[in-house]
């Protein structure tokens, strides 16, 4: 999701999967590729908060998500965690890609290789990166929760916890959802095609003349 996604909008495409008979979704805040002509419309990790937090707040019990539940908190703003870039590598036809599938700084031969030859402290949001410094992504941040679920008791039992408990009752979130929001095609509108259109032809007329 980007920023001038429409909260509701969002709520309703769930519903709307859930009758169709979806058995689990998928969601993640966009990642801000330096690259993309269109700079202003990707969100920072406050602005990730406040829109999941109004997402996923107050949510239909029917809702299924095939994501870790405490990535999910992560997002709404329960949760801190610290990226792990290698918990999600990304193996292609030049090899695994360094550190992470969003960002190209070059390629390993192995996955020994790339474990041992890339300078992890460089990435995350606390290495002052500023290619990290927006992300909130699930390549790197869900990987860190499910090892919270599995490092220990505590988190086992926060993550059932979240499974189970899932409702999230929240009334500023619910003051979120009435808050105005200004889709993204309102400050870049899509690109108009003038075009003249000329008077349609009669087919029966031309094959007359044809004769």
């Amino acid at each position: 999701l980007f920023d001038g996604a429409d909260p509701k909008s969002v709520r309703a495409f769930f519903d709307e999967m859930m009758e169709l008979g979806v058995e689990g979704m998928m969601l993640s805040p966009g990642y801000s590729y330096e690259k993309a002509p269109d700079q202003s419309h990707f969100l920072g990790r406050a602005r990730t908060r406040r829109l999941f937090r109004a997402i996923l707040s107050n949510r239909g019990s029917e809702w299924r998500f095939n994501m870790s539940p405490l990535f999910l908190e992560f997002l709404m703003g329960k949760r801190d965690y610290r990226c792990t870039p290698w918990g999600m590598p990304t193996y292609n036809v030049f090899g695994w890609q360094k550190p992470c599938y969003l960002l190209q700084d070059g390629y390993a031969d192995t996955f020994a290789e790339l474990l041992a030859t890339t300078e992890w402290e460089q990435y995350g949001t606390e290495s002052g990166n500023p290619k990290c410094a927006n992300c909130m992504v699930h390549s790197g941040y869900e990987a860190s929760a499910v090892n919270d679920t599995f490092g220990s008791l505590r988190g086992l039992w926060h993550t059932a916890r979240a499974t189970i408990f899932n409702r999230y009752k929240d009334r500023t979130a619910l003051k979120l959802l009435d808050e105005a929001v200004r889709p993204v095609h309102a400050f870049n509108p899509l690109v108009q095609i003038d075009a003249q259109i000329s008077a349609p032809i009669d087919v029966h007329a031309a094959e007359e003349t044809a004769v």
